[in-house]
């Protein structure tokens, strides 16, 4: 696939370069807004000049009560100073500012000059209200484990808790549990929205954390907390690069710059791929050894998510001439180091697009190393697949309806150094980082510049995999036991997909002026209805084969899933982000009621994704029951009655 360009790439494109440029970014502390993000942002912008590329440096406005589009806004942050000490005899330091960053809580506030002096409490189970009962927090500091916005709002707002500590560790099974990094430390952030009543933080080790809970049950602990830092209006940056082409269209290319000290793999190892890319891209077309695409080709490194809604906030034109984009989000860990495979993830359904399949079989091909002993079947000792959406970075909001931009995600994981104090450079591996470069490259120059017998072939071979996917998706909904009475139906809903994902290849082409793609098209989306019937054939012989299993399906007033919802934002929302507008004690409320409904992970945002102003709540829980296999009446009620209140959604005047 492009296999002259691939050489001309392989040739100039390095590994190395690109983990020197991660190895650089992962010096500064870079929280969004903040001075050591700004740092970085310049530092990277003075390479980019120095190496040939012309990047440029855009700020927007870092401040509280506004919005870009559906996302709100915070302030910029600094901290001087802070330190955490047990007093007594053998009086010892657990956490300073300038030693470990991430061992304070980010945007915590600032203590009297002098810092505090106060007792520990330990609270076990901290975000259960009952743990409270009967322990005085007031004016003291309290050692708590699990989610920061609850925790606060019960220990420090409810009951008068002056700071808190984390001894946070987040598991991901089987690559990381407490008992694996004793000695790490988690990053933790407040994200302040508004006027609510703050704190400040520490964040310490398990093994710290247990020796707090050691040193508590053997008497008082006093500790001694200072802080010197502030919150103010300030800045976000962004750097954009652009390489131009014959035609307004372009492909977005984005990596988020952000995350604190020192941030290796998150995600240094993504903008400094993206760096090695846009330098390679950049060198080769003005030494005309590529020749100028016909699209355009954009990169853009940016606070995560902030950045990106910014971006389209003030660029809403580019909407509608980005064709395609990619983001890059920990892409160069050791796969020997704790690294985990490398995700190649589609966009959401509601986005249909082949560019996911495009990057899947780009990175097949480019990281293909070895071969069996006969050398009839060549193979990868990289590990890596093709995976359904899960969200979590900055492609969430780029391939959001809303926006409308497909854009798949490349992101290794689980990694099990994570958001710790351990995610070094020293888990990087500049072969992987440019296989990945490599990939990127392809990805937006094939897009760009592609000729019309390339996209040919891959429409062709694209067709053919169609079929396994659609194998894969009936065998999940009649393991199903919620899908697989309708099967029908479901099924129906993947097979419209992937003939929608087909469709895109026509879109492209209309944009590219490849006549003979249509046609293409008409013949892969007829090849694809005789596999259906064939799986459909299949899927009916299974079904008179299996004991059918009844279920009970839950049922709402019929007013409400006849209610009609639009959005009231571009982009997706997070209703974490929203809810210090309710009062104290609703907010602890709905923090009660989700734990104990448990909903299904990217719910929500699979919601909203079906909400478009012409779907009522009833085709809105089908469609995400279809792609997620998740089904809550109750709960989307609930959410969906919240989001109306905090008017992030609307009902359609005639519902």
């Amino acid at each position: 696939m492009f296999s002259n360009w691939r050489k001309v790439l392989q040739e100039e494109l390095s590994g190395r370069q690109a983990f020197r440029y991660a190895d650089r970014i992962a010096q500064f502390h870079r929280i969004q807004a903040s001075t050591g993000y700004r740092e970085a942002a310049e530092a990277v912008v003075k390479i980019l000049k120095r190496d040939g590329v012309d990047a440029e440096l855009i700020s927007y406005s870092a401040e509280a009560g506004s919005r870009f589009l559906a996302h709100r806004t915070f302030q910029e942050w600094h901290c001087n100073h802070a330190e955490l000490w047990i007093e007594g005899e053998e009086r010892k330091r657990i956490a300073r500012f300038e030693e470990e960053e991430i061992s304070v809580v980010q945007r915590s506030v600032a203590t009297p000059p002098e810092g505090i002096e106060a007792e520990l409490v330990v609270v076990e189970e901290a975000e259960d209200p009952k743990s409270y009962e009967g322990l005085n927090l007031n004016g003291k500091i309290a050692l708590v484990r699990g989610n920061q916005f609850l925790i606060h709002d019960l220990a420090v707002v409810k009951h008068g808790a002056i700071g808190l500590i984390f001894d946070n560790l987040n598991e991901y099974a089987p690559i990381r549990t407490r008992l694996d990094m004793p000695d790490a430390i988690q990053y933790t952030s407040f994200w302040w929205q508004g006027d609510e009543q703050k704190a400040f933080g520490f964040a310490v080790s398990p093994r710290v954390g247990e020796e707090l809970r050691a040193k508590s049950k053997q008497g008082t602990v006093r500790l001694t907390a200072k802080v010197d830092a502030k919150l103010y209006d300030g800045h976000y940056e962004n750097i954009e690069f652009f390489i131009p082409g014959k035609q307004q269209e372009e492909v977005l290319l984005v990596s988020h710059l952000c995350h604190p000290y020192p941030g290796g793999q998150d995600n240094a190892s993504g903008p400094g791929t993206l760096m090695e890319t846009m330098r390679a891209l950049q060198q080769l077309i003005s030494e005309r050894k590529l020749p100028q695409p016909d699209l355009g080709i954009r990169f853009l490194m940016m606070p995560e998510m902030t950045g990106t809604y910014a971006y389209f906030a003030q660029h809403p034109e580019r909407k509608d001439t980005t064709i395609a984009a990619l983001n890059l989000d920990m892409v160069g860990a050791d796969q020997t180091k704790g690294g985990g495979p490398l995700c190649i993830e589609q966009p959401p359904m509601a986005t249909p697009t082949f560019v996911d399949r495009f990057a899947y079989n780009l990175f097949q091909q480019v990281s293909q190393n070895t071969s069996n002993l006969t050398g009839t079947f060549s193979y990868s000792t990289t590990h890596f697949l093709r995976t359904r959406f899960s969200g979590g970075s900055d492609h969430y909001i780029i391939a959001d309806p809303t926006i409308g931009i497909p854009c798949p995600m490349l992101i290794q994981w689980p990694d099990k150094h994570y958001h710790t104090t351990e995610d070094s450079t020293n888990n990087l591996d500049p072969n992987m980082m440019k296989m990945v470069a490599l990939t990127t490259a392809l990805y937006a120059y094939g897009l760009a510049n592609g000729s019309e017998q390339n996209w040919s072939l891959l429409l062709n071979n694209d067709t053919a995999t169609r079929y396994t996917d659609l194998q894969q998706a009936l065998t999940t909904i009649l393991n199903n036991q919620q899908l697989n009475k309708g099967w029908c139906g479901a099924f129906k809903f993947y097979c419209d997909y992937e003939k929608r994902a087909l469709e895109s290849y026509r879109q492209y082409a209309d944009i590219r002026k490849f006549d003979s793609i249509p046609k293409l098209v008409d013949q892969a989306q007829m090849l694809l209805d005789d596999q259906i019937k064939v799986l459909q054939q299949h899927a009916q012989a299974t079904e008179a084969l299996g004991t059918k299993i009844e279920t009970k399906a839950a049922s709402l007033p019929s007013e409400f899933t006849e209610k009609v919802y639009k959005r009231t934002y571009e982009g997706p929302f997070d209703l974490t982000f929203e809810l210090e507008r309710l009062p104290l004690e609703e907010r602890l409320q709905w923090y009660e009621y989700k734990k104990q409904a448990k909903p299904p992970a990217g719910y929500e945002v699979f919601l909203q994704y079906w909400i478009d102003g012409t779907r009522s709540v009833q085709e809105v829980l089908a469609l995400v029951h279809m792609e997620s296999g998740s089904y809550d009446l109750e709960y989307a009620q609930n959410y969906l009655q919240l989001c109306e209140r905090l008017g992030l959604i609307s009902r359609r005047d005639d519902s």
